[in-house]
């Protein structure tokens, strides 16, 4: 991709990969408690598993939140407390069986590190409390240890697991310097003229109109780059219209649609669509072949591995969650727009498999602005007054979005890459660099010490 960051949202990306063992990740794994403890100014969230599953996270910014998933975990009915710099803790468990933690952090709070105990995950949060020694989940916790003094502390595994050793963070946010580029799609055009009023008003015609008013009201604002797939009544392809926001580095993607329902014209108002989780496998599916096919693998100056496929995945995979829940804080701020200038079809964001949605790095929503097959509305749409107030809808949602998410890029924090040479041991180089061999296996998901001349390795910052 390229300068302009399409993870408005991650304020660290962290590679941190569980360390228990590959039997007790297959045999999957129940959250059985959460403890949360504070000492001065470090919250610490203990998550008790009997055995620990794979994990990964990492880092949100605005608002400020620590994101964990753990492969093939459920959490059934466990209460989740809150305190010192954690606001709120999120448990949910996604299609594919990942189980999602998000820590809502409190402000001034950020996310420390997360390292392996025993059996347990313990997440470090620094900053945002109020100084004094707490314990939450009903389990009176000193200052001195993040384990609450009524539980055994169960023993770790084999020294092997190397769990006192963590991964870097490889990459961290800073505030975006050029300006925000905004793609605005907008639907059919040239011989698909999308749906059609009784009058024979035409979808085409109508979200130019409005795409057109966008296109204007961002221009009017510093610092917002606006680009239009199509700015006449011309065909665009699906992949053609994804294709222009990556060119350009999008930082949103707004796709402009007018609904139908042919079965009851009093049907109307308006929503915004977000992709589906099975949109989302295919997405990241896309993604992947593009990497392995290319000799582009930079996303927001993240470089992704010419010769480790799990690292790319594991990459797209935190990009496209990120991205997905950026665009679900997008739509619902548009929707809240909507309700200003006509009646919402549904609140919440639906989720669906459209072609334009689907690239996992952009943050990409698509309007349904309006019913076409309601009288009503379809009448209201022939006004260039309704394609205005429709435009300035999705206008102050966009802003709205931006304010709460002030658009950031991705910078190396003394990372490097480095190039095997001939000679080269993963002793030396990590000698070198001053961190553990198990760091370097860790953060390139390497299953040997073995080197091979010309393999890139993810260096950390010195330690």
């Amino acid at each position: 991709m390229g300068k302009a960051i399409s993870r408005q949202l991650m304020l660290t990306l962290m590679l941190g990969l569980g360390l228990a063992s590959p039997a007790a990740w297959a045999a999957g794994a129940t959250l059985e408690s959460v403890h949360l403890s504070t000492h001065g100014s470090t919250t610490t969230v203990r998550f008790d598993f009997q055995h620990l599953p794979k994990y990964r996270y990492f880092a949100l910014g605005h608002p400020p939140r620590a994101v964990i998933d753990f492969d093939g975990a459920r959490a059934d009915g466990v209460p989740r407390p809150a305190g010192g710099g954690v606001g709120n803790i999120r448990l949910a468990r996604h299609a594919d069986g990942t189980l999602r933690a998000v820590l809502d952090l409190s402000a001034g709070a950020e996310l420390s590190g997360v390292h392996a105990d025993g059996h347990d995950l313990v997440a470090t949060i620094e900053g945002g409390t109020s100084g004094t020694n707490t314990a939450s989940h009903g389990a009176q916790e000193t200052g001195d240890s993040p384990l609450p003094a009524n539980r055994e502390k169960r023993s770790a595994p084999p020294a092997t697991a190397a769990q006192d050793d963590d991964p870097k963070a490889l990459y961290r946010a800073a505030a975006e310097t050029g300006p925000v580029v905004v793609v605005i799609d907008p639907g059919h055009g040239g011989h698909d003229s999308g749906t059609r009023a009784a009058s024979g008003l035409m979808e085409k015609t109508v979200v130019l109109g409005i795409a057109k008013a966008l296109y204007a009201k961002l221009k009017a604002t510093p610092n917002i780059h606006p680009v239009l797939t199509r700015d006449s009544d011309t065909f665009v392809t699906l992949p053609g219209r994804v294709k222009i926001a990556q060119k350009h580095h999008a930082n949103l993607f707004i796709s402009i649609h007018q609904n139908a329902y042919p079965n009851d014209h009093s049907v109307d108002g308006g929503t915004c669509y977000v992709l589906s989780q099975h949109g989302a496998s295919d997405a990241k599916a896309a993604q992947l072949a593009h990497f392995e096919n290319s000799a582009d693998r930079n996303v927001a100056g993240v470089h992704f591995s010419d010769t480790d496929h799990t690292l790319n995945a594991v990459l797209t995979d935190l990009y496209q969650n990120a991205s997905i829940d950026d665009a679900d804080d997008l739509a619902h701020d548009i929707i809240g727009q909507f309700a200003k200038v006509e009646p919402i079809y549904r609140h919440t964001p639906p989720r669906a498999n459209f072609a334009v949605l689907r690239d996992p790095m952009i943050p990409s929503v698509l309007c349904e602005t309006a019913f076409l097959s309601n009288p009503k509305q379809a009448r209201k749409l022939a006004t260039s007054h309704f394609r205005d107030q429709l435009a300035g809808a999705i206008y102050q949602g966009i802003m709205t979005y931006f304010r709460k998410h002030p658009p950031e890029r991705m910078q190396p924090v003394g990372g490097s890459i480095y190039t095997v040479k001939s000679g080269d041991t993963l002793s030396e180089i990590a000698s070198r660099e001053n961190v553990s061999e198990n760091v370097l296996m860790d953060i390139n998901h390497l299953h040997t010490k073995t080197l091979k001349v010309g393999q890139k390795l993810e260096l950390p910052g010195g330690s």
